[in-house]
């Protein structure tokens, strides 16, 4: 098995699906591995096969995965995120989940090479077969699994859901007006791709479960709901402009103001204190000079 096989698989993976459904899987454009038997040929690849697995062809695979003959619901090689974590992010000793990626990274070399930190070109080599030979075993079932699409009686079928779930992969962008919308509603001063960072995984099932014609309404609740959350509900004004608008000095009032405008919610709550701000205006703008 060489690499040049593996990706003659995934070539015809390609093919497969594209007869199919539409887009057919890019092409995978990270640098390939130039040898077998060294540490930048191995990183190469690791970092070839989590493209593959979680971005080009992420829903084929996700998809495939649940039709005979592969009937399963398992995560596909989880250990190439680790590797793929463990050797380009400065990962924290102190951190559990960064300590879970090593471990299971340290895990699996060890399973592959005997060693669980390759240090040498045999390490590397062993190491960088083991993960060829993972890649290549799952890229033939699925091709194996494509068979189902082309079947008499449900082939059909299966080949609407798929398309289905290829249109909603919507790039992390498309979500980003969403966000847009609620920061301003709620008069949140938030950046919405670091909010979309934070959820967009979660984001991506609720698009994928709604109805053709709730998808607008769906994600406006789902994410207006994940914002009021992360701002634990926040008043759309800190207590100094609230204090201004209402024109309170007294602390004991203004808390009652703040605690009675907290039990309207961040939207209506918004309304209020802008009609606050036109009437604080007005009445400015009409005191004598």
């Amino acid at each position: 098995m060489t690499f040049a096989t593996l990706h003659s698989d995934f070539n015809t993976l390609r093919r497969r699906l594209a007869v199919h459904v539409k887009p057919a899987l890019a092409e995978i454009t990270v640098e390939a591995p130039r040898g077998d038997a060294d540490e930048l040929s191995f990183i190469r690849l690791v970092a070839w096969g989590y493209v593959m697995l979680n971005e080009t062809a992420r829903i084929p695979l996700g998809f495939l995965k649940s039709l005979p003959p592969w009937n399963t619901t398992a995560a596909l090689l989880p250990h190439v995120g680790a590797l793929r974590t463990s050797m380009s992010h400065n990962l924290a000793f102190d951190s559990t989940r960064d300590v879970k990626t090593m471990r299971i990274a340290s895990d699996w070399y060890s399973k592959s090479c005997g060693f669980g930190s390759p240090v040498c070109d045999t390490h590397w080599k062993a190491c960088f077969n083991a993960l060829l030979g993972e890649l290549s075993e799952l890229l033939a079932i699925a091709i194996r699994t494509c068979d189902q699409l082309a079947e008499p009686i449900d082939g059909s079928r299966l080949v609407v859901e798929l398309q289905l779930r290829l249109d909603r992969d919507w790039p992390g962008h498309q979500f980003d007006r969403y966000v847009e919308r609620a920061v301003e509603k709620f008069g949140y001063g938030l950046n919405p791709v670091e909010v979309r960072g934070l959820h967009l995984t979660n984001w991506r099932k609720v698009l994928s479960a709604a109805k053709e014609d709730q998808i607008e309404r769906v994600l406006t609740q789902r994410i207006e709901a994940d914002i009021l959350d992360y701002m634990c509900h926040a008043l759309p004004a800190s207590a100094d402009e609230i204090a201004q608008l209402l024109l309170y000095n007294d602390q004991s009032a203004l808390a009652a103001a703040l605690l009675a405008l907290r039990g309207v919610g961040p939207e209506p709550t918004k309304d209020i204190l802008n009609r606050l701000r036109d009437l604080s205006n007005a009445a400015a703008a009409s005191k004598p000079a």
